[in-house]
C-alpha cells in the first residue's frame, strides 16, 4: 500500500514526498512576509460618510427583511433588517457601487456618489420569475465580472441548491450542452461539448483539484455540490487564464472556506437533502463568523447513499458513504485580505461489475487532504487595480479494491499549485502558474512513478469601444514529465523524461446591434500535453473493464475551436444560438485494439485500450429559447448536438453525446415556483467500432420550490419527482448501459436554512 503517495518499497521516494509540505509552508511564508510589507505602506487618509436607505418589493412597496447589500470594491456586507432598512457606516468618499441581492429577486445595483449630501436611498427589487438562467449570476460574484460573457454559465448558490444533484455532474447535467460520463450516480464527471478530461476544468476555487477524475471513468470528482457558493463556467478568451487545454471550458466551483467578505454577524446555514432511488440522505452545515478584523469559516458535510434502483432492478454495488469537513480563517481589511484553510474529502463507493471486468464490482476508497491559502492585495492606482496570490497543497490517495479483499489497483498524488495574478485597470489581467504534481501507483498496475512540472505565463485584455467588445488572450506553457527511474522499457515504450511547451490564444468580438441584440464569434488555439497515465500506462484497470497500456512516444494536442453566437434578450423573451466546430490535432484517446490480455477478471481477460493520437473535428450546435407566454406562465426549451470524426478514414468519434435537451414549462405565483420538464434525446446510431447504440428516449419531471422568511431567517424548500413515469432509459456516455438502465422515479426533497 503507498505510505502517503508512492509505493511502500520505494522508500526513498516516500521520504522525499513527505518533505514536499515545505515547500508549501515557504510559499505561504513568502505571502504573509508580502502581506506585511503591503499593510505597513498602507493609507488610510480617506474622508468617510454614512450611507443608509431601505429596500422594498417593486409591486407591493413591501419592505425586504433579509436583502444582502454590498458595496463593490470594498467589499462590505450588510443585511437589511425587519423594516428593510441598511446603514453603511465610515464610506469612503466618491462614486460607490452598492449591489443588492435576495433569494428570489433580481440582482439590481446602483451607483452612489457619496458626499454630504447623499440622501437617503429607496430601492426597488423586482420578484425573480423562475427561468431556467444560464447567463446571469445571482447571489455571488463572478469572478470576471468586468470582462463581456460570450457564451459562459453562472449558477449562484440560490439556483445551485435549486438544481442539487448527488454529484456535480447531475448538477449540471440540465445546462445547455453539458452531459454526464458515467458508471453509475455516484461516479460522473461534466462532459461539454462531447469534450471532457483535461480538456474541460474543473477548479476549486480557481486552482486545480489534486484528484484524478480527469484521467479514467471510475474515478469520481472530489467535490461535493451541496457545499459550494456557486459554480461558473468560462469558455472563450478568459478560460485561458486557468488552463492551456480549455477548448471544453473551465468549471469553477466556488466555496467560502477562505471568507473574503466580512460578516457583521455570525451566518449559519443548513441544508438536509434526500432522494428515493438510492435511499440517499445528505447533511450539510456550516458557520461564517467575525471576530475583530478575522472572518473563519467551518463546514461539514455528510452523504450516505445505497444501491440504485432501475426500472428492471437493482444496480449493485453503487452505494456511496461521503465525509468532507472543512476549515479556515482570513484577515479583512478595506485594502483586501489573506488568509489560510484546510480541508478533507473522504469517500467510500462502488463501482457495478461486469464480466469484461470483476463481476463482483470493485469497491473505491478515496481520500483528500487539501490546504489553501489566498491573499489580495487592491493597489487601486492608475495602472494596477490589484494583485492576487494563491497556493494549495492536495494529497489525495485513492485504493481500488476487488471483493475477494485484495488490492487491484492503487494510486497516489500529490500536487503543488502556486499563481499570481495581477488585475490591470483597462480590463486586462497578466499572471503567472506553477505546477508539481507527483504520482505514484501500486497493486496490480505499473505505471511507473513520476513527476510533472508546469510553468505558464497569460495575459488577457478587453477592448469596448461604442457598440463591439473585442477580447483577447494569450498562454504559454511548459511541461515536464520525468520518471523517477527513467530507462526501463515497458508495453508503452521507453520510460524517459518528456519535455513539452506551446502556445494558447483566444478573441472574441462581440457587437451590440441594441440593447436587446448582441452577435459575436471566438476562435481559439489551445494546446495540451500529454499526462502521465497517457504516456507510461501499464497494467489491469477492472474498475473501466481494461487494460490499459500508454504511448511513450505521444505528442500533444493542438485544438482549434471557432464559434459564432446570438443573443437577443427583452422582458418577456430570450434566445441563445451558438454554433461551433472544434478541430483537434492529435486527439489523445484510448482506443480498443481489438486484442484482449490476461488481467485477473471474472473471465480473465480484458480488452486492451492503448492511447493514440488521432486527428478529429468536432461540429455542433446550441439552443436556449424561452419567455413568458402568459402572466407568470414561463416556457423554456434548450437544445445541443455534437457531431464527432475521425479525420483520416471519415469514420465517427467514440463517446459522442446524441441530440438532447430539456422542455420546461413553468408557473412561478410568488412566491411559489411549479415546473414540468421533459428530458429527451435522440438515438446514437454514429458509432466507433467498438461502440454500442442507443435509442431515443423522453422523460418527465415535475417539481416546486418555495423561498420565505421568517424570524430572520432565509428558508428554501425544493421538492421534485424526476423520472415521474419510471421510464426505461439509457444515458449513451454510460459505461454500464449495456448492464443497466438510468435510474427509476426519484422523489427528491432538499430543505435549506439560512440565519
Amino acid at each position: 500500500m503507498l505510505s502517503t503517495c508512492a509505493c511502500s518499497h520505494r522508500s526513498p521516494t516516500v521520504g522525499m514526498l513527505r518533505k514536499r509540505p515545505c515547500l508549501f509552508v515557504l510559499v505561504s511564508g513568502v505571502i504573509v512576509c508580502l502581506f506585511c510589507y503591503l499593510k505597513d505602506s498602507q493609507s488610510a487618509s480617506n474622508t468617510t460618510r454614512s450611507l443608509e436607505g431601505e429596500v422594498v418589493e417593486t409591486r407591493s412597496s413591501t419592505q425586504l427583511e433579509g436583502v444582502t447589500v454590498r458595496i463593490k470594491g470594498l467589499e462590505k456586507r450588510i443585511r437589511t433588517d425587519a423594516n428593510g432598512r441598511f446603514k453603511f457606516d465610515a464610506v469612503p468618499e466618491g462614486q460607490q457601487t452598492l449591489q443588492f441581492l435576495k433569494v428570489g429577486y433580481q440582482q439590481f445595483e446602483q451607483v452612489v456618489n457619496v458626499n454630504t449630501s447623499t440622501p437617503y436611498l429607496k430601492i426597488e427589487l423586482k420578484a425573480l420569475s423562475f427561468q431556467l438562467q444560464t447567463i446571469r449570476v445571482y447571489g455571488s460574484n463572478r469572478s470576471l465580472s468586468q470582462f463581456e460573457e460570450t457564451t459562459d454559465l453562472a449558477l449562484s448558490e440560490a439556483e445551485l441548491q435549486r438544481r442539487l444533484g448527488m454529484t456535480l455532474a447531475n448538477t449540471l447535467a440540465d445546462e445547455t450542452g453539458v452531459s454526464q460520463r458515467m458508471m453509475g450516480r455516484a461516479i460522473a464527471r461534466p462532459i461539454i461539448r462531447g469534450l471532457g478530461g483535461d480538456r474541460l476544468l474543473i477548479l476549486e476555487n480557481g486552482e486545480r483539484t489534486g484528484d484524478k477524475s480527469a484521467s479514467s471513468a471510475d474515478h469520481a470528482v472530489s467535490i461535493d455540490p451541496t457545499t459550494a457558493e456557486g459554480v461558473e463556467i468560462t469558455r472563450g478568451p478568459a478560460s485561458l487564464i486557468y488552463g492551456s487545454s480549455t477548448l471544453g471550458g473551465v468549471i469553477n466551483v466556488k466555496s467560502n472556506h477562505i471568507p473574503q467578505i466580512l460578516p457583521r454577524r455570525p451566518d449559519m446555514h443548513l441544508t438536509f437533502q434526500s432522494e428515493s432511488v438510492n435511499s440517499g440522505l445528505t447533511g450539510t452545515t456550516g458557520f461564517t463568523f467575525p471576530i475583530g478584523d478575522f472572518a473563519g469559516n467551518v463546514e461539514w458535510n455528510r452523504r450516505l447513499a445505497s444501491d440504485i434502483q432501475t426500472p428492471v432492478g437493482v444496480l449493485e454495488n453503487t452505494a456511496l458513504s461521503n465525509v468532507n469537513f472543512s476549515g479556515g480563517a482570513s484577515l479583512i481589511k478595506p485594502w483586501g485580505f489573506i488568509g489560510a484553510s484546510g480541508s478533507s474529502y473522504r469517500s467510500d463507493y462502488g463501482v457495478p461489475g461486469s464480466p469484461e471486468g470483476h463481476i463482483s464490482g470493485v469497491n473505491i476508497e478515496l481520500d483528500k487532504q487539501r490546504y489553501e491559502g489566498q491573499m489580495e492585495y487592491r493597489f487601486n492606482t492608475a495602472i494596477l487595480e490589484k494583485v492576487r496570490l494563491q497556493t494549495a497543497y492536495t494529497r489525495y490517495q485513492h485504493q481500488e479494491w476487488e471483493s475477494n479483499g485484495r488490492l487491484g489497483v492503487e494510486f497516489g498524488l500529490l500536487t503543488y499549485n502556486v499563481s499570481a495574478m495581477a488585475h490591470l485597470f483597462d480590463n486586462a489581467i497578466a499572471g503567472v502558474w506553477w505546477e508539481y504534481r507527483d504520482h505514484a501507483t501500486d497493486g496490480f498496475y505499473w505505471t511507473p512513478h513520476t513527476r510533472e512540472f508546469a510553468l505558464a505565463g497569460f495575459y488577457l485584455n478587453q477592448r469596448n469601444f461604442d457598440k463591439f467588445t473585442l477580447q483577447g488572450a494569450v498562454r504559454y506553457d511548459l511541461r515536464r514529465s520525468e520518471p523517477f527511474r527513467p530507462g526501463a522499457v515497458v508495453r508503452a515504450g521507453t520510460v524517459q523524461r518528456r519535455d513539452f511547451n506551446g502556445f494558447s490564444g483566444a478573441t472574441s468580438g462581440i457587437y451590440h446591434w441594441t440593447d436587446r441584440l448582441s452577435t459575436g464569434a471566438t476562435l481559439m488555439k489551445t494546446f495540451r500535453a500529454p499526462g502521465i497515465e497517457e504516456l507510461f500506462s501499464d497494467g489491469p484497470h477492472l474498475a473501466v473493464y481494461s487494460y490499459e497500456i500508454g504511448n511513450a512516444e505521444l505528442e500533444p494536442e493542438n485544438g482549434y475551436g471557432t464559434e459564432l453566437f446570438v443573443k437577443y434578450t427583452d422582458d418577456r423573451f430570450r434566445l441563445n444560438l451558438a454554433l461551433f466546430r472544434n478541430q483537434i490535432q492529435n486527439y489523445l484517446v484510448p482506443m480498443n485494439s481489438g486484442e484482449k490480455e490476461w488481467g485477473s477478471g471474472a473471465a480473465g481477460w480484458l480488452w486492451i485500450y492503448q492511447y493514440m493520437g488521432n486527428d478529429v473535428v468536432m461540429d455542433g450546435a446550441e439552443i436556449q429559447i424561452g419567455g413568458e407566454v402568459l402572466p407568470q406562465v414561463h416556457l423554456h426549451l434548450n437544445m445541443s448536438y455534437v457531431n464527432g470524426t475521425l479525420q483520416a478514414n471519415g469514420r465517427p468519434l467514440e463517446r459522442v453525446p446524441p441530440l438532447n435537451g430539456k422542455f420546461v414549462i413553468s408557473y412561478t405565483p410568488a412566491p411559489w415556483h411549479l415546473y414540468v420538464a421533459s428530458r429527451f434525446s435522440g438515438s446514437q446510431t454514429r458509432l466507433g467500432e467498438f461502440e454500442e447504440p442507443t435509442d431515443g428516449y423522453f422523460v418527465y419531471d415535475i417539481g416546486s420550490y418555495l423561498t420565505f422568511s421568517w424570524w430572520q431567517i432565509e428558508n428554501m424548500v425544493v421538492f421534485e419527482i424526476e423520472n415521474l413515469f419510471d421510464t426505461t432509459y439509457r444515458e449513451h456516455l454510460s459505461r454500464i448501459k449495456a448492464a443497466m438502465p438510468e435510474p427509476g422515479r426519484n422523489v427528491k426533497l432538499l430543505y435549506k436554512l439560512n440565519f
